[in-house]
């Protein structure tokens, strides 16, 4: 075995050990991209966490990528029929692929790099996505200038063997502040009031209500943690209006400054003056019915615990679920217990608690102050 694999091996094994440790999220992603970076070199590149029913860009973690080309390979993304798209590499058996080789050594081939890549002087790409529980939590894009070697297919298969470790590190770091939440203290305020942006087709903000600006904070911050949600979703919502896209709603779960789950929408706004184009962003807590789904992924329910659940939700009888699903009253309970053992809940009641919509809370003026 050279050298160089058995270092390689050594990272697997950091990686696996940062990936294990309680951690926010991107500090998480901050931390792998350390120990990549040390054997791997690259030039730039984004960590990114991803709403896993929609996969848009919740969270990343950029490094020497300028707001301006970040926002670009964003529209790139959601816009342009291109290779290597994230949702492409996650239905592959191999989750990471270079662009090198993916174009046969023809860059050119790629849109995101003629518009994106060349002018700044970079060369190959090399994108993982990062999988767990069936859905995916995060990807990767990392890059090289032009004068660098392509990346190597060995490197593109240490990122492959990497990327499982980094999505079941993603999951439980959600799963953990998932948890946390269920202890929280319920508060009230204007922070529960649902906020209003518009949003122009440059990407400029033309309004926002404060209460908008308490959910996410300043959308020009430089390091896009707070703002690139917005910009997928508004990327989203004008191919579903302009281009007749059939693909997901244009929406997205993310957490607030507050810590607290939110739901980012968007839609197309009409009758603006021409060249004008904007969308519009509302921007809400997060009822339980709205991220129940994600719930069900983090708690790595099987595809029938999650119906197992549905029914349970609507109030069927035993009996009732189990002809509906054609499976024996002994084979539902199984699954009825398996549910109750991963959601950490006893009973029915406790079940449509934790996935329902939660009662907004408001407490006296006297309290609140």
């Amino acid at each position: 075995m050279s050298r160089r694999s058995v270092a390689r091996g050594g990272l697997q094994e950091r990686v696996r050990r940062v990936c294990v440790r309680a951690q926010e999220p991107l500090e998480l992603l901050e931390n792998v991209a350390s120990e990549v970076h040390a054997e791997i070199p690259y030039d730039a590149s984004g960590w990114m966490i991803v709403d896993p029913d929609t996969m848009l860009i919740t969270g990343i973690y950029a490094e020497n990528v300028e707001r301006e080309r970040n926002l670009a390979l964003v529209e790139c993304e959601l816009a342009e029929d291109d290779v290597n798209k994230f949702w492409e590499i996650a239905s592959r058996e191999s989750p990471a692929a270079s662009l090198s080789s993916s174009t046969d050594g023809d860059l050119r081939r790629s849109v995101r790099w003629r518009r994106c890549y060349e002018p700044a002087g970079y060369g190959d790409e090399l994108r993982a996505v990062f999988a767990s529980a069936g859905a995916v939590w995060g990807n990767v894009c990392i890059s090289r200038l032009s004068e660098r070697q392509d990346f190597s297919p060995d490197e593109v298969d240490v990122v492959a063997r990497l990327a499982p470790h980094i999505g079941s590190g993603i999951r439980a770091c959600i799963l953990l502040a998932e948890t946390a939440d269920r202890h929280r203290p319920a508060g009230g305020g204007t922070e529960s009031q649902p906020g209003l942006m518009v949003v122009a087709d440059d990407g400029s903000v033309e309004s926002m209500t404060p209460e908008a600006a308490r959910w996410v904070g300043s959308v020009e911050d430089e390091a896009l943690d707070t703002s690139i949600v917005l910009h997928e979703v508004v990327h989203r919502a004008r191919a579903l209006a302009d281009d007749g896209d059939a693909g997901p709603p244009a929406c997205a779960h993310v957490r607030a400054r507050s810590g607290e789950w939110i739901v980012v929408r968007g839609a197309r706004l009409a009758d603006r003056p021409a060249g004008r184009g904007g969308t519009a962003l509302v921007l809400e807590p997060a009822r339980r019915s709205d991220i129940a789904p994600m719930l069900l992924r983090l708690h790595q329910l099987t595809r029938r615990e999650q119906e197992v659940t549905q029914l349970l939700l609507l109030g069927m009888a035993t009996g009732e679920i189990a002809h509906r699903l054609w499976i024996t009253p002994e084979t539902l309970r199984g699954h009825v217990k398996a549910v109750f053992a991963k959601l950490g809940v006893g009973s029915r009641p406790e079940l449509a608690a934790l996935l329902s919509a939660q009662p907004v809370v408001r407490v006296p003026a006297a309290v609140r102050r």
